[in-house]
């Protein structure tokens, strides 16, 4: 069993050692422990098996960023993504969070001259948002009759509790667009930076995005933020400078009804006690 047990733990280390690295215990360890077939030596059957687990994970990457494989190149995304590999392999017998430091390995991590890299970044944390918008725990949305309970003039202390299935993001680059142009077909060369912001949410089985404006952002992140709603539009003030005190109102109540029918929130709740 100790033989065994050794064996085992060699042989997971020799799959998961990146392609670009020698074997470990070097290549005639393989021979020592495993047996030829009738055409390949026990070196290459061993490869077969090291080739096949980091195309899997090549190809779990390229199902979580499908418009970053896009944008890069089908060539220069699998290099991006083995140099990912090697640098983070898998820890999980899941795959599903495998690719939660792909946007950071972009910005900070790929290896040589990377023109995209900022974009790619962008891009991958906007696919990543998508990823878990999607295994996030279900939740009711906040109901009418809930708000309703808060009496008129306690509505400035009110706070609300986001759902899981909820992240805003805030870029240098308009992505949303390159995103969505991707999904149409008709995505070309990756844009110029303009910065853009995008809350991705989750409403029933479907995954949705919405682009924000500055004020529909600063407001959107108080509010999940845990801020109450006072403090929250505060925030907007500074973008709303423009509009008259009526019609940033209107706008901004226009926002919340559009946030809360969207499902966005899952419960509110008062600083001195709770709703009816």
């Amino acid at each position: 069993m100790k033989d065994l047990a050794s064996s085992q733990a060699w042989f997971v280390r020799a799959i998961t050692t990146a392609e670009r690295e020698e074997l470990p215990e070097g290549a005639d360890e393989a021979n020592a422990r495993l047996t030829p077939g009738p055409r390949m030596s026990p070196l290459e059957r061993l490869q077969i098996y090291r080739g096949a687990y980091h195309r899997r994970l090549v190809e779990c990457l390229a199902d979580d960023f499908p418009a970053l494989r896009h944008a890069l190149g089908v060539a220069a995304f699998e290099s991006l993504c083995r140099d990912y590999v090697a640098r983070h392999p898998s820890r999980s017998p899941s795959l599903n969070a495998y690719g939660a430091t792909m946007p950071s390995f972009c910005r900070n991590e790929a290896p040589g001259p990377f023109p995209l890299r900022s974009f790619a970044a962008e891009l991958a944390a906007l696919e990543w948002a998508i990823v878990e918008v999607i295994h996030a725990p279900a939740a009711p949305p906040l109901s009418l009759d809930r708000l309703q309970n808060v009496p008129p003039e306690r509505w400035d202390e009110a706070r609300l509790t986001p759902t899981a299935a909820l992240r805003i993001l805030r870029f240098d680059h308009p992505v949303n667009a390159y995103f969505q142009a991707f999904l149409n077909g008709d995505a070309g060369a990756p844009p110029e930076g303009a910065p853009s912001s995008v809350v991705v949410y989750r409403g029933g089985p479907t995954v949705w995005r919405m682009d924000l404006s500055d004020a529909m952002r600063a407001v959107l992140e108080a509010l999940a933020g845990g801020e109450p709603l006072a403090a929250a539009l505060q925030r907007a003030a500074e973008h709303l400078d423009a509009l008259d005190e009526g019609d940033a109102a209107r706008r901004v109540t226009a926002w919340f009804r559009e946030w809360v029918s969207s499902g966005f929130f899952t419960d509110i709740r008062l600083e001195h006690g709770p709703t009816r």
